[in-house]
């Protein structure tokens, strides 16, 4: 109808027209439905992680170093052969880096540093605020099924799964047990170690063995620990590398299903001795207590932990969970510690290793 009110002609639609239109439609809603059918059956999931793997091929043995953490950037590594090195993108620490600048960089001088150039970190408050990044940053690996064994969580997820036979290591107990006791429970053989609780050797059930050793980056039987809240008086303590406790315990090509560290600042050197040699290819879950008291280590070492801790990184421990812990960001009481549980993503057992 016009708007003199009279009635339109000529424009009524034809059977004929209604009938193509009606197929058109038809056609149309098909091909809407088959292309979201499609999108869904073989949409690409979205990427969790900012993690490149990279296996460089080295023909020849190249300059010993850390990876330069560039997006995309080649990996370098004193091989021979192909080597596996998870590469991280490390950009958002830059939050970090200048949160610590503003609070510690008295000279007030605009230092360059690229979160992903370990040779960029240069002070100990960079090395501090790298580490600070490292226990805050996202999860690397979403376990589907985490389960919480005491105080601790193990990834359930295959290829990870820790089911009898198995193997656990615990150091640092400080008389609780219940991590300990729980991996014992799903019939794991447990050993646990600690020289601060002036405990003797003793088989606590039928599953977990406790030793009076603690874990070191040398073997001493006769070690002065620090005093903290843990030492109160003079001690001497045995003291053993992890290569020597697998030793010791004939457990030579058996796999380390589960290691817990939480020695108190210790762990530092331990973990480089690791990593020296070569006991990390062993283990299939890490969990870590990471500790930065007032004054031990000492600051001066803050840039070689900051690079041991980027190094772990790198061999494809990603952490699965993070618990970090109250800070304190005062030069003379500065504090900073947090739990770190890992997946060993590169772990290949050999043919002759053992469970």
């Amino acid at each position: 109808m016009t708007g003199d009110g009279k009635m339109l002609t000529g424009f009524l639609p034809s059977r004929k027209m209604i009938l193509v239109a009606s197929v058109v439609l038809l056609a149309a809603s098909f091909l809407l439905y088959t292309s979201a059918m499609l999108a869904t059956r073989y949409r690409v999931p979205a990427p969790e992680l900012i993690v490149q793997t990279e296996m460089p091929k080295v023909r020849k043995p190249v300059d010993v170093g850390l990876a330069k953490h560039t997006t995309g950037a080649s990996v370098k590594a004193k091989v021979e052969t192909e080597v596996l090195r998870d590469v991280v993108d490390n950009s958002k620490a830059r939050s970090y880096l200048k949160r610590y600048n503003d609070l510690f960089n008295k000279n007030e001088k605009n230092l360059k540093v690229n979160p992903n150039d370990p040779s960029s970190i240069k002070t100990w408050w960079q090395a501090a605020a790298m580490i600070d990044w490292y226990i805050n940053s996202p999860i690397r690996y979403r376990c589907k099924n985490r389960v919480a064994f005491g105080n601790w969580h193990v990834c359930q997820d295959e290829p990870y799964l820790v089911k009898k036979p198995c193997l656990v290591y615990s150091f640092g107990i400080n008389f609780d047990f219940s991590f300990d006791d729980a991996m014992g429970k799903i019939g794991c053989e447990v050993h646990s170690f600690d020289p601060s609780m002036n405990t003797s050797d003793h088989k606590r059930n039928d599953n977990v063995t406790f030793h009076n050793m603690g874990l070191g980056s040398s073997n001493s039987d006769a070690f002065n620990p620090r005093r903290d809240m843990y030492v109160q008086d003079n001690q001497k303590w045995r003291m053993r590398t992890l290569k020597s406790v697998v030793q010791m315990l004939k457990h030579e090509q058996r796999v380390i299903d589960v290691l817990k560290i939480d020695v108190e600042g210790h762990e530092w050197a331990v973990m480089e001795n690791m990593m020296e040699t070569d006991m990390f290819q062993y283990v299939r879950q890490f969990m870590l207590e990471y500790h930065l008291f007032p004054t031990w280590p000492a600051k001066e070492d803050y840039v070689h932990l900051y690079k041991l801790y980027t190094k772990l990184r790198e061999m494809g421990l990603r952490e699965f969970a993070i618990g970090p812990h109250p800070k304190t960001l005062k030069v003379d009481k500065f504090n900073n510690q947090g739990d770190s549980e890992y997946i060993n993503y590169f772990f290949k057992r050999k043919e002759n290793w053992r469970s």
